[in-house]
């Protein structure tokens, strides 16, 4: 790399960086970050990047990332490239198949498997979520009930998007325009990050939708569920204030009306910066 395209990537980061910030100062505070580890298992089989077998005879899951499969392309071929890298990854992180864990809520998703923040054994200590989003291995999602350390993962993950490492230079993981409502619906069923402007914010009852055009039956739409937060009134008017401005949101688009995702927390809607849109 050139000195030249060395600043210009410094210069990005620290565009992406503050644009994350900017957002992260809007939401609840999440915490220590990373959680304290509080056990210690051993690790029986790697069977995917973001989940392991234990000892016990348990999974467990990785908290608040999203790794390559080859269902992120409707045309990704068998043996999809970002997939086997990503699991190649975490076999190197967990070379002493030996793992400690955090689970920060303590709760299991629908299949059963736990759900939790781990660290290598021994030292260094890495942060499994952090190691595999830095490396470009994973991007951050925002499942119910899986929002803590957001703020943290967001600024690893714009730094990673910043130097186009890891799945960040496979086109099939670009961030999608909001306004390209066609290109987005040939991507239902995928889990994508999208970025484009509020044109309007609605609310009905508990549910606060983000329109990013003027016909919603066709458009582009984000919708957050209010029913976890405190206090649903002023989570809802910081979400009316997004009207206008520049935003990211992420998860599975589907399609209702025009292409949809509906998102966990409203701690997901990244606000960005004037100009900031596409990088």
């Amino acid at each position: 790399m050139t000195a030249g395209c060395g600043r210009a990537v410094r210069m990005i980061i620290c565009a992406l960086v503050g644009a994350v910030m900017s957002g992260a100062a809007q939401t609840a505070d999440s915490g220590a970050c990373p959680p304290e580890a509080a056990e210690t298992r051993a690790v029986a089989d790697i069977k995917s990047a973001d989940e392991v077998s234990l000892e016990d005879g348990s999974s467990a899951r990785l908290m608040g990332i999203q790794t390559p499969r080859r269902r992120d392309l409707p045309t990704a071929p068998i043996g999809w490239p970002p997939e086997a890298q990503a699991v190649a990854e975490l076999n190197r992180l967990l070379a002493n198949r030996t793992i400690l864990i955090a689970e920060a809520g303590g709760f299991r998703d629908r299949y059963g498997r736990r759900v939790i923040h781990a660290f290598t054994a021994g030292e260094p200590k890495q942060w499994l979520q952090a190691a595999m989003i830095e490396a470009g291995h994973a991007r951050v999602s925002a499942l119910p009930g899986e929002t803590t350390c957001l703020r943290e993962l967001f600024l690893l993950e714009a730094v990673a998007r910043a130097k186009r490492v890891g799945l960040w230079a496979n086109p099939a993981y670009d961030v999608r325009a909001a306004r390209d409502a066609r290109a987005l619906a040939a991507l239902i069923g995928t889990f994508q990050l999208v970025e484009g402007w509020v044109s309007s914010v609605s609310r009905r009852r508990n549910t606060v939708y983000l329109n990013f055009g003027r016909d919603w039956r066709w458009d582009f739409t984000a919708a957050v569920d209010l029913r976890r937060a405190a206090v649903k009134d002023a989570v809802a008017a910081r979400l009316q204030a997004l009207q206008g401005r520049i935003v990211r949101v992420r998860g599975f688009v589907e399609r209702r009306n025009g292409p949809f995702i509906s998102l966990a927390s409203p701690d997901a809607v990244e606000e960005l910066p004037e100009g900031a849109a596409g990088r």
